[in-house]
Parts: structure tokens; sequence; C-alpha cells
């Protein structure tokens, strides 16, 4: 494909025009000089609401979750909610009191399920007071779905080291690892739709480490 090359297209004259201004700036471009407008980016979703939750301290497990009747949280969209859940950011920031000999992920698995969710829910953050309640929810318990894996969103690593000093590092992994200034980005969750974090790999007896999660949840019409 060749590179672009500049061009303009020339307007009506404008001076008698009484209409309502646009704002706009002149360069010289070759022979020319053009009007450059000014754009405000902004994101195509018509938002009802976003959502910040920040669940109670996660326990690393000694045995390996299946996502499907174990985990640690579930994000989803009820079936018949009527809106499109959009999963902006998961943090999950680790700690521990001791080193550890394994290495497990923990994941964020996309889903799709059955039923009507029972589980405990998580209350969250609403950016504006005046804005919607939430329609989705964030569970610890899948009680009342049956749940189905898809595709993987996010791998996180818990660490295992402990620094020369005895102190366990403090570590953030923070998924998606880029924003989209349009905001195009996150997973979107149609109804009977969600996104589950548990741990695939087995930890060890008596795991020393631990995590909390922030998550960033926008729905949208």
């Amino acid at each position: 494909m060749a590179a672009p090359t500049p061009s303009y297209v020339r307007l009506v004259d404008d001076a008698s025009n009484t209409g309502k201004k646009a704002r706009t700036q002149s360069r010289v471009v070759g022979a020319d000089t053009v009007h450059e407008h000014f754009q405000i980016p902004t994101s195509r979703r018509s938002k009802l609401g976003v959502h910040y939750y920040s669940p109670a301290l996660q326990s690393v497990q000694a045995s390996a979750q299946d996502g499907t009747s174990t985990g640690f949280l579930w994000i989803q969209n009820p079936i018949g909610s009527g809106i499109t859940m959009v999963l902006r950011e998961i943090a999950l920031r680790f700690n521990g009191t001791a080193a550890a000999a394994t290495l497990p992920r923990v994941l964020a698995t996309k889903f799709t399920f059955t039923g009507t969710a029972s589980g405990a829910s998580v209350t969250p953050a609403r950016r504006k007071t005046g804005e919607n309640s939430p329609l989705g929810f964030i569970r610890t318990a899948v009680t009342g779905m049956t749940v189905t894996l898809g595709a993987i969103v996010a791998s996180f690593i818990v660490p295992s080291i402990i620094s020369a000093s005895g102190v366990f590092p403090d570590s953030q992994q923070v998924w998606p690892a880029t924003k989209d200034a349009m905001e195009e980005d996150g997973i979107e969750l149609a109804p009977g739709e969600g996104v589950v974090i548990y741990q695939p790999d087995a930890g060890t007896a008596a795991d020393p480490r631990r995590f909390v999660a922030n998550i960033v949840v926008e729905e949208v019409e």
C-alpha cells in the first residue's frame, strides 16, 4: 500500500455563514494553507455505569481448582439482563509471609452458563453515585450456575521467591497491559456469559501466599 499523500477538500466560502463555529487550526501543507479539525475521542459504547470491585483477601490454594465447581470469583452477566458487561481491568496484587516451592497460575477464563446464580456477591463502588445499580455480578461461589469453560483471557503467575531480607516482594499484575484511549478494549460479556478467576495448578500445603483483586466492570446498552 502506498504512503498517504497530503491533500485537502475545498469548502464553500464561509464569509456570510452565521451558523455555529467549528474549532480548527491552520497549517501550511505544501503550497496550501489547510484547516485541521479538533476531535474529542469518545467511546462508541452507551454507558449505563462503571463499577469498581475489590473482593476479600484470597488465599493461594494447596489443591488445584477447576473453575466450574471451585474457584475464587465468577464475573457473570445474568441471563435476560438486557445489558452487556465489559470487563475493563483485572489487577491482582500478591504477597505472602514465606517462600513457596510452587509457581501456580491464576487464570481469568471466559465461560458460558445456564441456571440462576445465587452465590454471595461482591458490592461494588459506583463511578457516580447517581448511576444505575449494576445488573451484573461478581460472585464468590458458583452456586446455581452450570458453567462451561471457554478461552483463557489472561494468566497470572503467583510469585514464590522472598528477598534476601526475608520479605516477600509485593507483586501486582494487571490485565490488559495497555489501555485503548477510545475504550474499545475489554472483554464484552453478553447475557449468559462470564469470566471466572481460578487457580488451575496446585500450590503448597498451608500455602503462605495471598492476593487481592481489583476489578473494573462497565455496563453498557
